[in-house]
């Protein structure tokens, strides 16, 4: 999970890192708007986003693309989470206002023209915040969530899919090259890595826990206050959303999110080895935020 988190950071903050030259710059597609294109431009000049990530970057950098926590052990990630969780995120208003106007200049390519490559940046900027919210989420217990993320036999293999490699090398400002990364959408999105792993037709025992309902509660609150404006059926890294929360109310009845909620088990009897992945998931979110903040800041 944290190599999503990273990846997410990363991408968010290289599009401002690299060159303002979008034929040199892999983030900033070129069959697109110029008005589009011209605001992801801009971003080369906003220097709020690295500002707040820097800290996020910093701790979850090992588990992004090219790092070197893939055999980390559960130690070693739940110190990682912990010093995610003790960082101060960027504030939620200066999200929201990064998100309106790139709605507002990329409307077409978010909606009617739609370019995936331009809607996987929003959703890493979208994403963000409530994914560091379900990574911190922890259980009746205070066990975190994320350590016991329902185990997956295929979790191993999911690993090297988290990020594709962009056309091009990230030109920095410096004039130094760094390799870039882009969240691989269909492996996230169909392994619901954002809501660690979380799936609808889950068991009653694994699915009805309190994990589930504050994962599912740190999206739905972001959402209740910044609206995602292309609609979520249009999301390309959360597209599993509405199925997992159909799955829970049909499974856990339609008072279970605001109910007080007591674990059967299940999320507890994880081995962890999903978690270490639903982190390394998150630094691959964060890298696309953090290769996009490293970019800019080295």
């Amino acid at each position: 999970m944290f190599s999503t988190l990273t990846l997410l950071v990363a991408t968010a903050v290289a599009v401002q890192a690299a060159s303002s030259n979008s034929t040199t710059n892999p983030y900033i597609p070129t069959d697109i708007s110029s008005g589009c294109s011209t605001f992801l431009d801009t971003l080369n000049s906003d220097s709020d986003l690295p500002a707040c990530t820097k800290a996020l970057i910093t701790a979850t950098s090992a588990y992004g693309p090219g790092g070197t926590s893939g055999s980390a052990s559960k130690a070693a990630v739940s110190s990682t989470l912990d010093t995610v969780c003790a960082s101060t995120a960027c504030p939620s208003h200066l999200i929201a206002g990064k998100l309106a106007s790139f709605y507002s200049a990329c409307s077409a390519e978010l909606t009617s023209s739609p370019n995936t490559e331009v809607k996987t940046i929003y959703d890493t900027f979208y994403a963000l915040l409530p994914l560091v919210g379900a990574l911190c989420a922890k259980d009746d217990s205070g066990a975190s969530c994320a350590l016991s993320a329902p185990a997956s036999a295929a979790a191993a293999a999911l690993e090297p899919a988290l990020a594709v490699s962009a056309s091009s090398s990230v030109v920095r400002r410096d004039g130094t090259t760094a390799a870039a990364f882009l969240p691989n959408a269909t492996t996230i999105a169909a392994n619901n890595i954002l809501f660690l792993f979380l799936d609808g037709t889950l068991p009653k025992a694994q699915l009805c826990t309190t994990c589930t309902r504050n994962i599912l509660s740190s999206y739905i609150s972001f959402e209740s206050t910044t609206t995602y404006a292309p609609g979520l059926a249009q999301s390309v890294l959360m597209l599993g959303q509405s199925a997992i929360y159909s799955g829970v109310l049909g499974t856990c009845g339609s008072d279970f999110m605001t109910s007080a909620v007591k674990a059967a088990g299940g999320l507890s009897q994880s081995t962890g080895s999903s978690g270490a992945l639903s982190l390394r998931a998150g630094g691959a979110l964060a890298m696309l935020v953090g290769s996009v903040v490293a970019a800019i800041l080295l």
